[in-house]
C-alpha cells in the first residue's frame, strides 16, 4: 500500500515479475481468469483496472470513498467494490467499465465476496450502534436481501466463505475474533485470534482457514472440523497481517512490509507436515 503500487510475483519461487507503480493506496484485489482482469481498489476513490496477460493497466474508474474489499461475480460481470469511508458497496457493471450503483449498508464496510451459489455479494459492515453485521446484496437489483447480526463481533472486517457454502468466515478486528456463521440458521461460533485480524485466505486441499493479524500472529483452522477447531498459532512476522495460500503446493505467502534486511520482502512458508 505505501509504495503506491501493485508487484506481480511467481507462485513457483516468489520471483518479481512486474511491478505497476502509480497505483495509490492499492488494498483489494480480484481476478477474473475468464476475462484476463485483474481488478485493484485504490485511493482515494477509484479501481484500478489491469490486462492479466500483458501485465498493463486497462483503465481506472470511479468508486466511492476509501475503497477497499473487490470480488468478482462472473455470471452477471459486476464488480463488487466495498467503499468503506462511506459504509457502501459500488457495484459496477460492464466488467468494471460500465454504470455504477452505490448501495449504502451501515457505517463502514469491510470485504465483500461474491457466493456464486445464491447469486449475491457477502459484505462485512460496521454500525455505529452494535451489533455489527454480514450483508448480502443482489449484485444485478442493488438491493440487499439478508442482514445476520453478529453480536459480540467488533470491528467486522475479513470475511471468506467455508468451501462447502454453508457458512461465512468473518474476522473481528477490534476485538480479536473469529465468527464462523452459519449461513442457513444464522447460528455463530466464535473463537480467539491474533491481536487485529485482517486477511483470511483457504487452503482448499486441506480445508485449512489462515487468519493473519496486525500483531503478527498466525491462527490456522482445520474447517473439516464443525464449529472452529485451532491447529496451530505462529508469531510470523511484525505486521504480518496479509496471507495468501496456493492449495495446490499449500505454500502460504506473507507479503512483509520489513523483512530482515529493513525492506520489504514476500515471504513463503509451507505446513511442517503434509
Amino acid at each position: 500500500m505505501y509504495d503506491d503500487s501493485v508487484a506481480v510475483v511467481q507462485l513457483s519461487d516468489g520471483s518479481l515479475v512486474k511491478v505497476l507503480p502509480g497505483i495509490p493506496t492499492a488494498r483489494g484485489v480480484a481476478v477474473a481468469d475468464a476475462l484476463g482482469r485483474i481488478f485493484v481498489t485504490s485511493s482515494p476513490n477509484q479501481l484500478v483496472i489491469i490486462d492479466s496477460a500483458s501485465l498493463t493497466e486497462i483503465s481506472r474508474v470511479t468508486t466511492g470513498n476509501s475503497p477497499d474489499g473487490v470480488a468478482w461475480d462472473p455470471v452477471d460481470q459486476i464488480v463488487g467494490v466495498t467503499d468503506q469511508g462511506d459504509g457502501a458497496v459500488s457495484l459496477i457493471a460492464n466488467a468494471g467499465s460500465g454504470v455504477r450503483t452505490q448501495v449504502p449498508i451501515g457505517t463502514e464496510t469491510g470485504n465483500v465476496v461474491h457466493d456464486a451459489s445464491r447469486g449475491r455479494f457477502w459484505v462485512t459492515v460496521v454500525n455505529t450502534v452494535p451489533p455489527d453485521q454480514l450483508v448480502a446484496i443482489d449484485p444485478v437489483a442493488a438491493t440487499v436481501t439478508t442482514r445476520i447480526d453478529l453480536p459480540g463481533c467488533s470491528g467486522a472486517h475479513g470475511l471468506r466463505l467455508h468451501p462447502d457454502g454453508k457458512s461465512a468466515l468473518v474476522a473481528c478486528e477490534v476485538n480479536s475474533l473469529l465468527d464462523r456463521v452459519d449461513l442457513g440458521t444464522n447460528a455463530i461460533t466464535t473463537a480467539a485470534v491474533g491481536t487485529s485480524p485482517d486477511v483470511l485466505a483457504i487452503d482448499s486441499g486441506h480445508n485449512w482457514l489462515y487468519v493473519a493479524a496486525e500483531s503478527g500472529t498466525l491462527t490456522v483452522f482445520d474447517l473439516a472440523q464443525p464449529g472452529l477447531s485451532s491447529i496451530d498459532s505462529e508469531l510470523i512476522a511484525a505486521a504480518a497481517h496479509t496471507v495468501a495460500v496456493d492449495s495446490a503446493t499449500h505454500r502460504v505467502f506473507f507479503p512483509l512490509e520489513a523483512g530482515p534486511q529493513g525492506t520489504p520482502i514476500l515471504r513463503i512458508m509451507r505446513p511442517a507436515s503434509p
